[in-house]
């Protein structure tokens, strides 16, 4: 077949076409294109596949992520400070209001519980503050209406990479009633204590040995307190400073476990020479502990040490007081939801007797917190408090309940139920107490 100019086809197409048509007239001896699938005797290089990764060893496991709360209070700037307030606003009934053994009374009031806290946002250094009250008004004791105050600030400065000092006050109103071995049995409203303390602190890295010297002073004001009949008990002889000075040395090379030991001394100077029974309540404080920084990830944190207590008296008829005990507390956060802390305690405490010098005192407790939900959390506590003196030892036993639901960062519905028993050494004093709050409370 020819192709010409007459026939439309241009002589480019024309070659292509007849090449086209050679190719198809050639015999077919097989496919020239590759096997799909290689014969076994061909080279070709061999993939190995990549081994998968092992599990870590349980020392080794990765760390929790971290979930913010939805429901956290979010707080309000003010310049590098950011602020939390809050207000609790709720209602109290209690079985005996007066925590008296003999004439337990029941009473109901309202309960307020402000608070505020303040942090920084700066590159370096820190600075903390901490405010928070409760104010409870009872309808039929007007005269117990009870007061709790606690203030304290906090400033870290980084003077260099491996040095830092830390600057710390603070004020502490409390009351306590009869169940306090120094108020007389017939006080007719509760004992107001003041605490103020400061300290300054200097820490430094020798590089796996971290060295701190602290020093502060503590200074205890006591109230009146009125008696039935009239007049009043004058607690002015209690009053006391308490300068101190501890040095601290602490192995921090291991990651987990940080021990330390530490030496204290503290002096107590007594506004008063001689006390209400004319003694000299002036003495040398001693301290020794042996514990360990605890810093297992998630899971467990805190500071524990066992601790050995000694006070020399001014007074020879004042024997010395000792206690060894344990001082600290521990967390324990065996998973995101629930965490449990194990707190401890060890004091020397002074007293108003002719015949005793001071009391030792031990606290245990144990507090745990479970989200049942995202908004929802659930409180639980028990605790106990031994206070040993020449006259006997008073045992004092706690139990709480606690509720928390949360219905948005800005506002929650709180309820509570605390369980207190006093046992005692003398029966004059030993008491029962259940105590019922429930209340709203407002954030930022």
């Amino acid at each position: 077949m020819e192709f010409g100019p007459g026939m439309g086809v241009c002589r480019p197409c024309a070659l292509l076409l007849s090449v086209s048509l050679g190719a198809a007239a050639l015999p077919a001896h097989g496919q020239s294109t590759l096997p799909l699938r290689q014969s076994i005797d061909e080279t070709a290089p061999v993939v190995t596949p990549m081994p998968l990764p092992e599990p870590p060893p349980p020392d080794m496991a990765p760390a929790r992520r971290v979930v913010a709360d939805p429901y956290a209070p979010t707080g309000t700037s003010a310049g590098t400070l950011r602020l939390y307030p809050s207000l609790t606003i709720g209602g109290v009934v209690t079985s005996n209001v007066s925590r008296s053994a003999n004439n337990a009374k029941a009473d109901a009031g309202l309960n307020l519980r402000p608070a505020l806290r303040t942090e920084t946002d700066w590159v370096r250094h820190a600075w903390t503050t901490n405010a928070s009250g409760e104010l409870t008004f009872y309808a039929g004791n007007s005269d117990l209406k009870a007061r709790d105050l606690n203030l304290s600030q906090k400033l870290r400065l980084d003077v260099r990479h491996t040095t830092s000092a830390e600057f710390e006050t603070g004020y502490v109103l409390s009351q306590s009633g009869q169940e306090d071995s120094n108020v007389p049995a017939t006080a007719t409203g509760f004992e107001t204590e003041h605490a103020l303390t400061s300290s300054a602190a200097v820490t430094h890295d020798f590089g796996g040995l971290t060295g701190r010297v602290k020093a502060g002073a503590t200074w205890r004001i006591y109230d009146d307190v009125d008696l039935a009949g009239g007049g009043s008990q004058n607690n002015s002889d209690r009053e006391y400073v308490e300068p101190s000075l501890a040095f601290r040395a602490t192995y921090s090379e291991p990651p987990l476990l940080k021990p330390y030991a530490e030496v204290a001394y503290a002096p107590r100077i007594h506004a008063i020479t001689r006390d209400r029974n004319g003694l000299r309540r002036d003495s040398d404080g001693f301290t020794a502990s042996l514990g360990a920084e605890i810093e297992s990830g998630p899971i467990w944190t805190g500071d524990l040490a066992l601790t050995y207590l000694h006070r020399n008296y001014d007074d020879p008829a004042l024997d010395s007081n000792s206690a060894v005990g344990l001082n600290g507390e521990l967390t324990w956060s065996p998973t995101d939801l629930s965490s449990i802390v194990m707190s401890f305690g060890t004091s020397l405490a002074e007293s108003t007797s002719a015949t005793s010098s001071g009391s030792r005192n031990w606290t245990a407790g144990l507090a745990g917190t479970h989200a049942a939900r995202d908004n929802i959390d659930v409180m639980a506590g028990v605790g106990v408090e031994l206070e040993k003196s020449d006259g006997g030892t008073d045992v004092t036993y706690d139990a709480n309940l606690g509720l928390s639901w949360k219905m948005n960062p800005a506002l929650s519905w709180t309820a509570a139920y605390d369980l207190t028993w006093l046992d005692a050494a003398g029966t004059a004093r030993d008491y029962t107490e259940h105590r019922v709050t429930a209340g709203m409370t407002l954030s930022r």
